[in-house]
């Protein structure tokens, strides 16, 4: 497997993939992704780093900046997935690795993402890496009938913020 960054070739499988796999159960927004609105994400300074395997695109890590405000560039966000027949695989977890040293040489000093508690395996995951629970939002969101809590991990590059 294969990690790099996002080239033009790809943007329509990763249009195609994140309406597949970013669902209610991952995420509490409705995605529509067009090959435009990934141009554009990427032209406003969203990345993409994708894990590949003989030409198929197992997975993906989009991140960005958290704050525009000067005061918050050093903190980064991301959000990751993998198509279903490539999870249990690592394929996330190498992923990430791979986040922790690009971000470090972008000079990130901390890393977070939110996480629906509909999404146990994810929870999991990120506890796993060493990320540290800094919220827990119970019912933050209504879906489908069912009240879903939202928690805020963060993974620090700079021990001494800890």
């Amino acid at each position: 497997m294969e990690i790099r960054k996002i080239e033009p070739r790809d943007f329509a499988e990763v249009a195609k993939l994140e309406n597949e796999n970013w669902t209610l159960a991952s995420t509490p927004h409705v995605m529509d992704s067009t090959v435009e609105k990934v141009m554009k994400k990427i032209l406003d300074g969203e990345s993409y780093l994708l894990a590949v395997e003989d030409d198929k695109i197992l997975g993906f890590l989009d991140y960005s900046v958290r704050h525009r405000s000067k005061y918050g560039k050093h903190v980064a966000t991301f959000g990751v997935m993998t198509v279903k027949e490539a999870r249990h695989k690592g394929v996330a977890s190498s992923l990430i690795k791979q986040f922790f040293d690009i971000a470090k040489s972008e000079k990130f000093k901390k890393i977070t993402i939110q996480v629906m508690g509909s999404n146990p395996e994810a929870l999991q995951l990120y506890r796993n890496l060493g990320f540290i629970e800094e919220a827990h939002l119970k019912k933050e969101f209504y879906i489908n009938g069912n009240y879903v809590d939202d928690y805020s991990f963060a993974y620090y590059l700079d021990k001494n913020l800890l």
